[in-house]
């Protein structure tokens, strides 16, 4: 099941949080308002929550395809985290070698600040969340995947709580997005909506239970003014007005789930003016790599852009926008490439291993539940 214009909005967020960590020296990527493009997170968790809760909510009902869920969301997400997260190391034992053989120093020595070694294990296995502190090491982003995994287990349970009733998942989810809301605005740490820690998780649960709730609304034929099409634009330019309020009144991030509900309830059904332009091929390739562009492109804001900077600094001395904008353009082609390739060869197989496993779990589980009754029957006659 695609939904063409929310596989849109996820691809077009991935490359707005793709340009936020792009520090050159000009306005074009220093500007404030670039600060409140991480609302992006905040709408991916929103997303998320819908499409999981449209995919396998029903499905999780069954507790026996609780396995089959977290089988196939590790197969999407686990094998491009460590993939990256090992390369970053790589790079880090290529820089100490160097030093160690040739007695040259990097300008950053290797295994230090935000390359801490003590801070793999814990990253690899998605547990980078479950700490206090704003501190983000190593392929940062990936915090929000962490958050998402936990997210996905409280979800499971209460999908498989609630099972065969709808409203009263939608109520719990509602309840939990609620909750989490209200934590994070008395949030004692200062960081509410801006948290990457255990908090983080809780900014995670707010989107994700909102995008639930959204979900059953739209099931349910619910707000009918914002379905059709009909809304697109408007919470397309309430979503825009957002980002830029924030800008100068960070307090206008605690609207975003809201925001964001209405803006995915409202692309759901694939038949507004946006809706079209989210099915234009570039779009849909942008929400195919979106996963891709999201955790591979600090990678060559670390290594890569400051020596394509460097260059092209050399080439263009003087021209400050023209040579930040050459910078950004190069980078972006750069991110769009190397994505493109760990979506062929990383996250594709990944994907398929998964789905080979989730089949044979199931195919167990159905003939374990044949054997179950037909030991049932004969203990009948």
């Amino acid at each position: 099941m695609r939904m063409k214009a929310l596989d849109g909005w996820r691809g077009i967020g991935a490359l707005a949080v793709c340009f936020i960590h792009l520090q050159l020296n000009g306005y074009l990527t220093t500007a404030p308002s670039l600060d409140s493009w991480t609302l992006a997170v905040d709408f991916f968790f929103v997303l998320s929550g819908f499409v999981i809760a449209r995919v396998y909510a029903d499905e999780l009902a069954d507790g026996e395809r609780v396995a089959v869920f977290v089988v196939r969301r590790l197969g999407r997400l686990w094998p491009l985290h460590l993939s990256m997260l090992a390369l970053f190391v790589v790079v880090e034992l290529a820089k100490l070698a160097l030093q160690r053989e040739t007695g040259f120093s990097p300008e950053h020595a290797a295994f230090v600040g935000a390359r801490n070694p003590s801070d793999i294990l814990p990253i690899a296995l998605f547990l980078q969340t479950a700490r206090l502190g704003p501190e983000l090491t190593w392929n940062f982003p990936s915090w929000s995947i962490s958050a998402e995994i936990w997210t996905y287990a409280v979800f499971a349970l209460v999908a498989f709580r609630t099972a065969g009733n709808p409203g009263r998942r939608a109520a719990v989810a509602g309840a939990i997005a609620l909750v989490a809301w209200l934590v994070l605005v008395v949030d004692i740490t200062g960081r509410g909506m801006i948290s990457t820690d255990v908090f983080g998780i809780v900014r995670c649960l707010l989107g994700f239970f909102s995008g639930v709730v959204a979900e059953h609304l739209h099931r349910r034929g619910s707000f009918r003014v914002l379905a059709g099409g009909r809304a697109e634009i408007p919470t397309a330019l309430a979503g825009v007005a957002l980002v830029w309020a924030t800008a100068s009144l960070p307090e206008a991030r605690y609207f975003a789930p809201v925001v964001f509900l209405a803006l995915v309830f409202a692309h759901a059904d694939d038949r507004g003016p946006l809706s079209r332009f989210m099915a234009t091929s570039p779009v849909q390739w942008l929400g195919r790599l979106s996963y891709s562009i999201y955790l591979t492109h600090l990678f060559l804001v670390a290594y890569v852009v400051p020596r394509l900077s460097q260059t092209v600094d050399r080439l263009l001395p003087g021209e400050t926008m023209l040579r930040e904008g050459v910078v950004a353009a190069l980078y972006i082609a750069l991110v769009m490439a190397f994505s493109l390739a760990t979506w062929r060869f990383i996250e594709l197989p990944g994907q398929r291993f998964a789905a080979a496993i989730a089949g044979r779990i199931r195919q167990s589980q159905t003939l374990s539940s044949k054997y179950s009754r037909s030991q049932l029957e004969m203990t009948r006659l």
